[in-house]
């Protein structure tokens, strides 16, 4: 009898593997409360090693190389926080602009903060309806400096069945690590769908799902900028979806997807909703976040001569259809280089535009780059030639295709030195300028299209995509 009520002991003391219950995926909280205290950090200043600033603190470099995750032969750089044993630091009130993938979640993890203060630091009433991306916040951050920290890790998502036990077994932790990489309590009940942090070395968002990472860029948006979306999840398959009115096509980046879209000069500014999705062996669950696209400072054109819708409309027609191109391979690599060498722009890209006194129907789809009948006009990435034709409007145009929907043209040209089908690389002559078409003097007037939609040209000289 004394075996039997010693043995039932045994069996309370142990922690019991507890099957998941159903729940709605949702993100890892916050590793930590407002109630922890804040580390000491140092931020590396120029000509700063490991053993100045272990000086400076009455500490050990092991001691320091621990608490970081350092190795001696790793180099430190100018700005880097390095958190310093012993001691506390101070609450930091710092302003954040929300990322692609930033939820408040993932905001108060990086910040060593929680949701709720957040909500409470921005006067925001509910986390269902947070910031959109572009959008700052006001943070106290707990990190000791002013600076997110970074989160690496890899998402699970709670399936049937599964425990912390054996779920830790899979990602050869332990169950109590894995609780605490959580904020979870030990032994701790599952919920089917819940998402769990696995310590790693990779980048962690806090996001829904299977969703490892979702990465918008540049900001600030405006009107006529392109974007740049990058994901990956940990299923298998192709992302797909949509920003604002426009499908996204993603084409393999890297560890996951990029998709490239163009927004129109004429777009109302504002929030733009990005949906995300995708399938392979099974559908990925929807990730959406609202994004900010900011008014942009294009003025009116008064253009002396005058148009000839008809014509132009039938020629847009004609440059749509090849416009839409879309190739798999990627033939452009880096920065875009300037079509002309002497880069004097006459007329900007996205301002509207009146001809002859007349209503303001359109709005100026390229850059105007001056230069006089001969000036050499360049391919500014590798790509193959889709069209070389003499139109009535556009004079002498030549279309590059660059791969995976993105396209140059280049109008009013004198002569041209290439066919359809050839290829070209970034820098070859591709024709010479000039005045043919609806022209008031020699110049080159340049395009850049992302799925049939005309962008600035110019972010591209500046911005490498994807």
């Amino acid at each position: 009898m004394k075996r039997i009520g010693l043995f039932l002991l045994l069996l309370l003391l142990l922690p019991l593997p507890v099957l998941a219950q159903t729940a709605d995926p949702t993100p890892t909280p916050a590793p930590n409360s407002s109630s922890d205290p804040i580390p000491r950090v140092h931020t590396v200043a120029e000509g700063e090693n490991l053993t100045y600033i272990a000086s400076l603190y009455d500490i050990t470099i092991e001691d320091l190389l621990a608490l970081n995750g350092l190795a001696n032969a790793d180099n430190l750089f100018v700005g880097q926080t390095l958190i310093v044993p012993g001691g506390e630091g101070e609450a930091v009130a710092t302003v954040y602009t929300l990322g692609g993938g930033d939820t408040l979640a993932q905001i108060a993890a990086v910040f060593n903060t929680t949701p709720s203060a957040i909500l409470q630091t921005n006067r925001m009433i509910s986390p269902s309806q947070p910031p959109a991306a572009g959008q700052t916040v006001t943070v106290v951050s707990r990190t000791g400096s002013a600076l997110p920290q970074t989160i690496t890790g890899t998402p699970h998502v709670v399936a049937r069945g599964e425990t912390l036990i054996t779920i830790a077994a899979q990602h050869n932790i332990r169950p109590a690590a894995l609780a605490a990489a959580n904020n979870l309590p030990y032994p701790a009940y599952l919920l089917t769908g819940q998402r769990l942090r696995i310590p790693g070395d990779a980048p962690y968002q806090a996001l829904t799902g299977e969703w490892q990472q979702v990465v918008i860029r540049p900001f600030p948006i405006i009107p006529g900028n392109t974007v740049s979306i990058y994901v990956e999840n940990v299923l298998e398959g192709r992302p797909s979806g949509s920003f604002g009115d426009q499908s996204l096509q993603f084409f393999p980046q890297e560890g996951g997807y990029a998709a490239l879209v163009g927004i129109d000069a004429f777009a109302e500014p504002g929030l733009f909703t990005l949906r995300l999705e995708g399938s392979g062996e099974r559908p990925w669950r929807p990730f959406t976040q609202q994004v900010l696209v900011n008014p942009g400072d294009y003025v009116l054109q008064q253009i002396p001569v005058a148009d000839d819708p008809v014509t132009r409309a039938q020629e847009d027609e004609v440059l749509n259809s090849f416009y839409l191109t879309n190739t798999e391979t990627r033939q452009w690599e880096g920065l875009f280089t300037s079509p002309v060498t002497t880069t004097i722009v006459t007329a900007r890209y996205g301002d509207p535009r009146s001809y002859a006194g007349g209503p303001v129907e359109i709005y100026h789809s390229g850059v105007d780059f001056a230069g006089t009948v001969g000036t050499p006009i360049l391919s500014p990435a590798n790509g193959t030639v889709v069209f070389n034709e003499l139109m009535d409007l556009h004079g002498n145009t030549v279309v590059v295709d660059h791969g995976q929907g993105v396209l140059t043209a280049y109008f009013h040209l004198s002569e041209t030195f290439v066919a359809v089908g050839d290829l070209v690389t970034a820098g070859q002559a591709l024709a010479a300028g000039g005045s043919t078409g609806l022209s008031t003097g020699p110049h080159l007037h340049w395009e850049l299209r992302i799925h049939g939609v005309s962008v600035n040209g110019l972010q591209w000289l500046e911005t490498s995509f994807p």
